[in-house]
């Protein structure tokens, strides 16, 4: 005869009395099983230049947490009859906000993600430790600036004068603006590399960019040790769509033909005006 589960003087395929009552009373506590508290994952948007160089942002965060009404059980005590939390909805825990400073890492690339420890939910009762937060970097488009790893890229539009002469022009960087020359003779789509002048390497010291296009600064500094480059790249037109360019040499004479135009209108005028008054006598 085989052994039967169960202890003597309990109904067949069931355990003591008092382990049903437990298990009854477990379940309707909803008593928690052990364990961390779950990962929280948000988005975090940020500008090209703090994506590029490194910032703090400050972010809010949502979480789950014990409910303090009902300790964490989820009930109300101190029946009969036994109620449901009305905080929590029975629920054990709920939802609130943290406001948290963030540090960017200078160089992170956009859909790359920080994770804070310690900062998702928080464990069921007697569980173990918080969950975490993960934060997933999305980088906003910049309205002049393109970026691919660590270099950036930029068009820049110069009138045919400018291109045909030489010149100056204003492009835009990270931290605003460099004036740069142009080689006489540039053609659309030629390009100019500024060195030192893209993202930080992820984990290199987050230097500045150059305060001048100049290859000595920045070349004895090691700046290209740190960071990625900017490719200017020249588009060649009619006129400059940026309106930069007016100290270039194809402007000045542009400038100087009209004035010298005005120059030979006004001494017409005043050729006619003393002709006149001298036939009028």
């Amino acid at each position: 005869m085989g052994a039967k589960d169960g202890r003597k003087g309990d109904p067949e395929g069931f355990g003591p009395i008092e382990d049903q009552f437990q298990a009854i009373f477990d379940d309707f506590f909803r008593r928690p099983v052990a364990g961390s508290g779950r990962d929280r994952r948000i988005p975090m948007l940020v500008s090209l230049e703090e994506a590029a160089s490194g910032a703090s942002k400050v972010i809010k965060a949502t979480f789950e947490a014990h409910c303090t009404d009902c300790k964490g059980s989820g009930v109300l005590l101190g029946g009969p009859p036994v109620f449901a939390c009305s905080v929590c909805g029975g629920k054990r825990h709920v939802l609130q906000e943290r406001t948290l400073t963030v540090k960017v890492p200078a160089g992170i690339d956009d859909g790359q993600v920080l994770r804070l420890a310690g900062q998702g939910d928080e464990a069921p009762l007697g569980g173990g430790q918080r969950g975490d937060l993960m934060i997933e970097v999305i980088v906003a488009p910049h309205p002049r600036l393109r970026r691919a790893g660590v270099d950036l890229f930029v068009e820049v539009r110069i009138d045919a004068e400018t291109a045909r002469r030489g010149g100056r022009v204003n492009v835009p960087v990270l931290d605003g603006e460099r004036r740069i020359v142009v080689p006489a003779g540039t053609v659309s789509g030629a390009e100019m590399r500024l060195a030192g002048f893209g993202a930080v390497r992820l984990g290199a010291e987050a230097v500045p960019i150059p305060a001048e296009v100049t290859a000595a600064p920045y070349r004895s500094r090691s700046v290209g040790d740190h960071r990625g480059d900017q490719i200017v790249t020249f588009v060649v037109g009619e006129s400059s769509t940026d309106g930069q360019d007016d100290t270039s040499e194809g402007r000045r004479a542009a400038r100087n033909q009209g004035l010298w135009r005005t120059g030979v209108l006004a001494v017409a005028l005043v050729a006619a005006v003393i002709g006149a008054f001298v036939l009028g006598r």
